[in-house]
């Protein structure tokens, strides 16, 4: 994204801490005089109905359900995991059927705008403040103007200049297409250029239409000037001066000081890329110190060379696929696409596979697929990453139609035939099942049993609709429930032996009829008048037995095929030492030979399979460690002044730390669901000790700058 320069910039107190902050509460405001600047619009205006669309051609449905509380629709809050929300789409009302109308995912639907006023600064223009504290990521203001295509662009720069204009507001909103808020905009129009910003744009995606939006990047305080980094060309106009008076500012906006020193990705490219701001200061030093020139060599302010230099690893957590598949879903860029794809390639953990496909993966992928379609290397990558992905239901590939894309591909490129079909054929044998109403659900829940809107299902499982009621299925497993799965669920998995099957649909039964409808652990909204009665607690013990018997059956199934495979390989290590002793021509030692290549071959197989294990377990203890070990170290951050990124660098290399620790103690070991109090005590110990030293060199560092 791009932007103009819009004004000059007052100089500003450089945002090092609360107290470095300038607050401009006692400024007159002058938001009534700077709105007869311009003609105000309501909406983006649209130079015609085919500019400003989303690459998706259809809506994106969530996975939400309706949640009222004091009258109000909490569906799809900021901190759930609604699908649109993570992945920058707005729900809309009327096609996002089961999450219900007003939900909370339409800030720009609802224009539910930051308490902000325009006010006169020193040495500038206009300037926006906060009239209230805002919170990291609020949403702020929504920057509108008319959206026009790039050559009206770029015959209004040579009019604004011919009748004299010094300032323009254009912003980029994809390739070849740009937001012009010069004459026609809003408040956001206001927003100054800063080398430290403590906003940020995002690109969003609402009832099919791409939007921009200003977001909070820090917590802002009230009476603060809001700002973000145009990361602007010129496009012609004159540099203009930069006063934004931060450490790291480069004296101008536009031309080419501020090309050499602009952010080298947006932001949204950033993240999804999992680039970190340090990266970039650090690339840019060391380009300077070889005396290679800085320059941008695409549109869309995408430094080509930088990205490449970059090592990408794979998304480490569900955050960070998120982010890629955004951007994919809308993406503009083929090479940037092809490096986020390589990160989804490299995923091992099945967990973050899962993100994948619920984050509408399937018709991601089948857009991508026509986006790459003369990429056969690249078309052949994606295929293969199609068949890692686990088990689900055919839902999403029917509506996304990429068994038809890929029925095209395998009909224009035979080389790709097989793996095609492959895929197709797994995806046969895949079950569709209908979607749950809120009229089901509801018709469901009568009597106040329990409220399955409100269930956090484990991973794998998923609600279905089955013969007019509810079922919950893991495709993986090939099991359907009639109650929530718990962390008992797994007993209840398919058997050969069809007793224990038989036994565990008996016990689900008895379950599913009792006079809650549902284990009281399971219940989140219960009869409020009913009482557990003598009978019931008859049934509960029944059915505890039950499920004992069918655990039981389950592990005594699995040690007599684990005993088979023992005799078996202690038949094939017999009958090896028959031959070795055997063995009397050059016949026979030439059997020996080709068997031992075969045995290496699947030894080598097993080392490989052992190496996937241990990374795996390694994510997983990252991924466990990662769940409190920032939070020790907020205070650290408050106490000794450190940057966000400090702690977050510090927090990453004290996971690896303990990680490794764990592994080396026990290699097979698993991290526990949460840590224990001793753990915890541990844990903050070593945090310390650590905190302790880098807090040493980092007053030393800082002290050697001073001097």
């Amino acid at each position: 994204m791009s932007v103009t320069p819009s004004q000059e910039h007052s100089a500003a107190i450089s945002s090092k801490g609360v107290s470095g902050l300038k607050d401009f509460s006692g400024q007159e405001d002058k938001t009534e005089e700077a709105l007869r600047s311009f003609i105000v619009l309501d909406d983006c205006k649209y130079a015609s109905k085919n500019i400003g669309n989303a690459k998706n051609n259809e809506f994106m449905e969530c996975d939400c359900y309706e949640e009222f509380e004091d009258g109000r629709n909490k569906a799809c809050s900021e901190y759930s995991d609604c699908i649109n929300r993570l992945t920058l789409i707005e729900c809309v009302n009327g096609l996002c059927n089961t999450c219900g109308d007003n939900c909370e995912n339409q800030k720009f639907q609802k224009k539910e705008y930051a308490d902000i006023s325009i006010f006169k600064t020193e040495l500038k223009g206009y300037g926006v403040r906060a009239n209230s504290d805002l919170e990291e990521n609020q949403f702020i203001y929504e920057y509108k103007g008319e959206v026009i295509e790039e050559n009206e662009f770029r015959e209004r720069l040579i009019e604004y200049d011919q009748r004299g204009f010094k300032h323009f507001y254009f912003m980029m909103l994809q390739s070849g297409e740009f937001i012009d808020a010069t004459i026609k905009g809003a408040l956001a129009r206001f927003c100054n250029h800063s080398c430290n910003p403590n906003a940020y744009v995002n690109k969003w995606e609402v009832a099919g239409k791409l939007r921009m939006g200003i977001f909070a990047k820090r917590r802002i305080s009230k009476g603060e000037e809001i700002t973000f980094d145009y990361n602007v060309d010129r496009y012609g106009a004159t540099a203009q001066k930069c006063y934004c008076g931060e450490s790291n500012c480069i004296g101008y906006m536009g031309g080419k000081t501020q090309t050499d020193s602009a952010s080298l990705l947006p932001k949204n490219y950033a993240d999804a890329l999992g680039v970190q701001i340090f990266d970039g200061e650090k690339w840019i030093k060391e380009m300077k110190a070889q005396g290679i020139k800085i320059e941008k060599q695409v549109a869309n302010n995408i430094n080509m060379d930088f990205v490449e230099s970059l090592e990408l690893s794979a998304c480490f957590s569900m955050d960070e696929v998120a982010k890629v598949m955004s951007v994919l879903l809308q993406i503009d860029n083929e090479y940037i696409g092809k490096k986020l794809l390589g990160r989804l390639f490299d995923i091992l953990d099945e967990t973050l596979l899962t993100q994948v496909i619920k984050f509408h993966g399937y018709s991601c992928f089948a857009k991508l697929l026509k986006v790459y379609i003369k990429d056969i290397e690249l078309v052949a990558q994606i295929l293969e990453f199609l068949l890692r992905l686990p088990k689900s239901t055919k839902n999403g590939i029917t509506s996304s139609q990429i068994d038809k894309e890929i029925s095209k591909i395998i009909s224009a490129e035979p080389e790709l035939s097989k793996i095609g079909n492959e895929l197709l054929e797994k995806w046969n044998s895949y079950e569709t099942y209908n979607r749950i109403s809120k009229k089901e659900f509801n018709d469901s829940n009568k009597g106040g049993m329990i409220d399955l809107r409100r269930i956090k299902l484990p991973h794998g499982w998923e609600i279905i609709h089955e013969n007019g009621r509810p079922m919950y299925y893991n495709a993986q497993l090939k099991t359907k429930l009639h109650n929530p799965p718990n962390s008992t669920s797994n007993i209840f998995k398919v058997h050969s032996n069809p007793n224990v099957n038989k036994l565990a649909n008996r016990s689900y039964n008895n379950l599913h009829n009792s006079p809650s409808g549902s284990d009281n652990r399971l219940n989140k909204r219960v009869k409020r008048n009913w009482v557990p009665d003598e009978e019931y607690e008859v049934k509960k013990k029944l059915r505890i037995e039950q499920e004992q018997k069918a655990l039981d059956e389950a592990k005594l199934q699995e040690e007599i095929l684990l005993k088979e495979k023992f005799e078996q390989e202690t038949r094939m290590r017999d009958d090896l030492a028959k031959i070795i002793e055997e063995a009397n021509n050059q016949k026979q030692l030439a059997a020996m030979k080709d068997m031992e290549v075969t045995m290496q071959g699947e030894e080598k197989k097993k080392k490989k399979i052992s190496k996937n294990k241990q990374e795996v377990l390694e994510h997983k203890w990252n991924k466990y460690f990662a769940t409190f070990v920032p939070n020790i170290l907020k205070k650290y951050k408050d106490q000794h002044n450190l940057s966000h990124d400090h702690i977050k660098n510090c927090a990453r290399d004290i996971v690896k730390t303990l990680t490794a620790k764990e592994l080396k103690k026990n290699a097979d070991k698993t991290p526990p669901e949460k840590p224990s109090s001793e753990k915890l005590a541990k844990v903050k110990s070593f945090v310390k000790g650590y905190m302790e030293k880098f807090i040493i060199k980092y007053n030393e560092k800082k002290r050697s700058k001073t001097v």
